[in-house]
């Protein structure tokens, strides 16, 4: 089995446990695998989640996402997973 597919399958059941917003947060980033920070922040802010911050640092702490100097991405092992696999796979 890929290495990417066992990071991602360890990853995504930690996704499981995230609350709502988190999940929210989550799946703008499966849209969005890259993203620019003020940008990310505008729309996140825009779709009323209330500390995207606070949840996007959460994210990162669990390595569902990097922080970048510039930018968000999704974290490695979902971008391959997705990008050989589809979005629906994931979700």
């Amino acid at each position: 089995m890929s290495e990417y597919i066992v990071e991602a399958s360890k990853l995504l059941d930690i996704a499981k446990n995230l609350g709502s917003e988190e999940k929210i947060v989550l799946n703008y980033f499966m849209d969005n695998i890259s993203v620019g920070k003020h940008r990310a922040l505008k729309e996140l802010k825009a779709i009323s989640v209330q500390n995207p911050v606070i949840i996007i640092k959460k994210l990162s702490s669990l390595n569902l996402v990097e922080e970048k100097e510039e930018c968000y991405n999704l974290a490695k092992p979902l971008r391959e997973y997705i990008l050989k696999r589809g979005k629906q796979r994931v979700i």
